[in-house]
Formats: C-alpha cells, structure tokens, sequence
C-alpha cells in the first residue's frame, strides 16, 4: 500500500510540475497595461491627425503649430521625477487610476476648446497626467513580470506607440472626415475614463498583493523576478551614475527624430500628396502599421540571436536617420517618399522595446520607477522640442525640407547609444573583477 501511495504521490508531483504555469500576470495585468498605454497615447498623439485642419481654423504658421504639437510634453516631462516618487509612494496602481481620469477629461476637453490658447493649455495638463505613466508602468513591469520574460513585457507596452498610430490615424481621420476635429477629441477621451474603472477594479500594484493570482504563479514571480538586476541603491546614487544620464540623453536625442517624425507626418502626408483628410490618415498609417511589425520581428531576432540585442537598436536608428535625409530628394515623387517613411517609421521604433529592457537592467531594483522617471525626464524633452525644430526648419512650410533634423537627431542618438554600450560593459566587467 505504502508503494502504491509513493507511486500516487510522484506521479501527482510529476503532473503539477507539468501542468501550464497560470498566466494573470499576462491575461490581466499584460492586457491592462496594453490597453490603459493604448488609450492614453490615442489621445497624446491624434492632434497630429487633427493638425491639417487646426492650422486652417486658427491660422497658425509652421512655428505656432510646433508649438501646439508639442505643448502636451511641456507638462509630460516635469512629471518624469515625481511620477517615480508617487509610484513608489502610492503604489503605480492608483497612480495610473488618477493619471487616466485626468487624461480622458482633458482628452473631452480638447474638443470644447474654443481658442488656440485654451487648447495648448489643455493639452499642458495632460501632459501633467499622464507623466506618471511609464514610471508607474516600469514599477509595474518589474514587480509583476519575472527577468526572462521582462523584455517581452516592456515590448508589449512600447507596441503601442505604432500600433496606436496605425489604428488612431484611420479613426481620427474618419471621425473628422464625419464631424469635425471637435467630435473626434471627444470620442477618444471617453475609452481613457473606462480604463481607469478597469485599473481600480482589476489592477494591483504587486503580486504578494493580489488576491486572484494564484499561488503557483505568484511564488514563481517572486522567486524570479530580482534576477539579472542591479542592486538596490538611494536615489542620489542614480542621479549621480553618468551612465542614466548618458541614456537620458540618448533617448531625447531618440525622441527629437521619433516626436518630429510622428507629429508632422501627416502635414507631410497631405503637402506630398494633395489628398483630403481621410487619404491622409490612411496614407500616414502605412509607416505606423509597418513599424509596428518592425517592432515584432526584431525583438523576435534579438531574443534568438547570438550577438547583442544592443546591434538591434543602434544600427535601426543609423538606417532610420539616412532614410528621412534621402526623403526631400524624392518629394516629387510619392511612392519613392512613402517607401522611405515607411523606412523611417520601422527604423525609430524597432528597437525602443530592447532598448528599455536593457535600460532597466542596469538601474537599481528598489529605484525602478524612479530611474525610468530621470531617463524619461530628460528623453521627454526631445518631444517637447522636436516638433519645434520640425516647424522653424521647414522652408516656406514645407515640412518635408524640415525633417533633416529628424535624420541628425537619429544618427547623434545611435551614437551616444553606442557609447553607453561600451561604457555599461566596461563597468559590467569591472564589477566581474571585484566579485
């Protein structure tokens, strides 16, 4: 008998170690930060669509519209720091719940604005909110996701810079197409408030927190999770580190190229093109649609590949600023400049994933969301000030003669990169020698 129950008991122990490791941390938390990261950048970044036809009712010359295109990160980067600190203090859940209400009030609003000053003033605001985000989201991702699967939990929130793009250009365009720029705002800030009763309901801040994960699945989050991470330090210690200055300074040069690109594309799309609305928000999702396969593809290379998963960063960023430099050769011809844009767009987001698993490696565990706030702080900047450079180098308006500045800003960015590469190695290697 008692053989019989040793057989019983291996044989029950065998199927439990067999048996699929449950996946809330995916199904539940994965989804709600896809879709609360979706929502939020819906609404940061379908001004763009609506940009052709704000310059008409309120006049703006190329300046002014950078102006405006660029007023949500005036408010987005004083929130970086803070954002951080609030996540640490408060917990990223209820963090993002506020930072969600506030963003799909502000998103409504954008709509009832009746001037240009109150709109860039709104749009400020939601900046603010929406601030807190990515650190809440960083803090978020390095409590609920073990190391080996970190990387594809950091990608699954950057997909949603191309693939909001490709899916927001379409609707927006319909919307105004039906409507009016005013009708479009307000029917995309109404999903942002529904995220933020799912996050109140069904998010939490950790798993050792969560009353629906089971237990198999939380011991093994647990277990795994401080893996391949730095060691906890103060915050004064990451504020001192050259090197998260260094990518600090990386990613603005990143996001110059990447907001510069993104914001004025379709003013680009419909200069190039003469097309009405809905052509070019269907014209200006093609590059986001491929970017956002771009992003899939290489992020599957870099996981499989011997190499570096840093090559598939630094060499995207080089071929994405020659292509937008090539671009004004072949205005006259659209097909040509589709093609490179579409370049272009693969180029600048297929390695943000992999390049912020590999940032967050290399700061202190306890300062995640701190860290990432100095890191998007300082990056930030570079969407504060690229549409900017965008508009006041356009000649005569013309926006493709402006977008050098994107190209300049990718090839000084892949440059940098590759320095912060070499620098984190060295210092990788020195600690080996100590140890």
């Amino acid at each position: 008998m008692a053989n019989t129950l040793d057989t019983a008991d291996a044989a029950s122990a065998r199927a439990s170690a067999s048996a699929p490791m449950p996946r809330s941390r995916w199904l539940r938390m994965g989804t709600l930060i896809f879709l609360a990261y979706l929502g939020c950048y819906v609404d940061r970044s379908n001004i763009s669509v609506a940009a052709p036809d704000m310059v008409r009712d309120f006049g703006m010359t190329g300046v002014v519209t950078g102006f405006l295109l660029a007023a949500f990160f005036w408010g987005y980067v004083v929130m970086q720091i803070p954002g951080g600190w609030l996540a640490n203090r408060f917990g990223p859940k209820w963090v993002i719940v506020g930072s969600l209400t506030v963003v799909g009030i502000t998103g409504i609003a954008s709509g009832l604005a009746t001037t240009y000053d109150h709109i860039v003033a709104i749009r400020f605001v939601m900046g603010v909110a929406e601030g807190v985000i990515w650190p809440s989201f960083a803090t978020i991702i390095m409590r609920w996701f073990p190391s080996h699967e970190r990387s594809r939990a950091v990608n699954l929130a950057q997909y949603v810079l191309p693939v909001s793009s490709a899916l927001m250009a379409p609707i927006a365009g319909a919307l105004i197409h039906m409507s009016d720029w005013r009708l479009m705002f307000i029917i995309q800030g109404i999903p942002v408030l529904l995220l933020a009763v799912a996050w109140a309901w069904l998010g939490n801040s950790a798993p050792e927190y969560d009353s629906r994960i089971l237990p198999e699945e939380k011991q093994m989050i647990l277990a795994s999770r401080d893996v391949e991470t730095s060691a906890p330090a103060p915050f004064t210690d990451v504020l001192r580190r050259p090197l998260i200055l260094g990518l600090g300074v990386a990613y603005f040069l990143w996001l110059t190229g990447l907001y510069g690109f993104g914001l004025w594309l379709p003013v680009l799309i419909k200069q190039l093109s003469a097309a009405g609305i809905g052509n070019v928000s269907v014209l200006t999702a093609i590059p986001f649609a491929f970017a956002a396969l771009g992003l899939y593809v290489n992020t599957r290379w870099s996981n499989r590949a011997r190499h570096s998963s840093n090559w598939h960063f630094v060499v995207p960023l080089v071929i994405g600023g020659t292509a937008i430099l090539v671009e004004p050769m072949f205005a006259s011809n659209l097909f040509i400049s589709m093609a490179l844009l579409v370049v272009t767009g693969i180029c600048l987001y297929s390695g943000i994933g992999i390049w912020w698993s590999w940032t967050l490696g290399l700061v202190p565990r306890n300062q995640i969301g701190s860290s990432a706030g100095v890191v998007n702080f300082i990056g930030n900047w570079g969407g504060a000030v690229g549409p900017i450079l965008v508009g006041w180098a356009a000649r005569g308006g013309a926006a493709s003669s402006g977008l050098y500045v994107v190209g300049y800003a990718l090839f000084a960015s892949a440059a940098l990169n590759a320095l912060m590469w070499l620098v984190s190695k060295r210092q990788s290697a020195q600690l080996a020698t100590q140890h």
